[in-house]
């Protein structure tokens, strides 16, 4: 069944900024907001600290398409949460990231993804989406709950906080050091961004 399907389809009522851009659209339900969120085109957005930027660029990633609807459950009063997942980034995920990491001796670089979570399922609005990953991530090594929107200073203070985790799994992250690993998962991000553009090309 489609996760989706699985939360509750309560219709949205006027309760906030978040619920009247729904209705706004002609979007009244629950569910009818996530499909809308997960058929945007997944792109990056000029800011993220605001998911209602996607209303006006018609275009998300799982930071701003999950914080907007987590932002809309906290209106609904549901118990629909957005978390972030540290996973193990590498070419099996997205082609191209064995190059910049293996260098270093790394088979995987920490990296973040958000999906939102309601009763144990989670619920990931980027799955499908033409997102420069080779497939959907499953697995998880660690994962948080957080506000619907963060900022940037928040988002690097949540990764660096995991990343002394991983530091303990994996002994040649603490050797390369927080600073060299955040500019590795930079040159990370661009090939995401890469990759993703060949896709779209090829769609």
């Amino acid at each position: 069944m489609n996760s989706i399907e699985l939360l509750p389809n309560i219709n949205i009522q006027h309760k906030g900024v978040v619920s009247e851009k729904f209705l706004e659209l002609g979007i009244i339900t629950l569910c009818e907001a996530c499909y809308w969120v997960k058929n945007l085109p997944y792109g990056l957005n000029s800011k993220n600290e605001n998911s209602l930027i996607i209303f006006a660029e018609n275009c998300g990633t799982c930071t701003t398409k999950h914080g907007v609807i987590a932002r809309l459950a906290q209106e609904l009063e549901i118990d629909l949460y957005k978390n972030l997942g540290f996973y193990q980034l590498n070419d099996e995920i997205v082609t191209g990231i064995n190059d910049i990491i293996q260098p270093y001796g790394l088979n995987y670089i920490p990296e973040i993804h958000c999906f939102l979570e309601y009763n144990s399922t989670k619920i990931d609005l980027t799955a499908g989406n033409c997102n420069g990953k080779n497939k959907t991530i499953q697995d998880y090594d660690f994962v948080v709950r957080v506000n619907p929107d963060l900022t940037p200073e928040e988002n690097e203070s949540y990764y660096i906080s995991y990343l002394e985790k991983y530091f303990l799994i994996e002994p040649k992250l603490a050797k390369i050091g927080v600073l060299k690993i955040l500019q590795l998962l930079e040159l990370c991000k661009n090939q995401v961004k890469y990759q993703c553009s060949i896709m779209n090309v090829a769609v």
